[in-house]
């Protein structure tokens, strides 16, 4: 798990960017699993990290069949890397 998390772009994949000091901490391709968890919500965002091919935009793809958009620059309270 990652605290205070800044999320950049990169070549097909997510890094994962200490929000206070800016240093990499790791970084989610394509088809793997990770958890999102917003400040000031008690909001959960879970999913297969996909791109979309019309906008070259990752998203999470969760179980249900729910796409929510990554937001780069946005800060995030926690992140899970998850292992099936």
């Amino acid at each position: 798990m990652f605290k205070d998390v800044l999320f950049m772009l990169g070549q097909d994949e997510l890094h994962i960017y200490d929000y206070f000091t800016r240093e990499f901490l790791d970084s989610v391709k394509l088809g793997q699993k990770l958890q999102i968890e917003c400040y000031d919500e008690m909001v959960y965002l879970s999913g297969e990290l996909k791109k979309d091919s019309m906008t070259d935009k990752l998203f999470l793809h969760d179980r249900n069949g729910f796409t929510c958009y990554v937001e780069y620059g946005q800060v995030y309270e926690k992140v899970w890397i998850l292992n099936d």
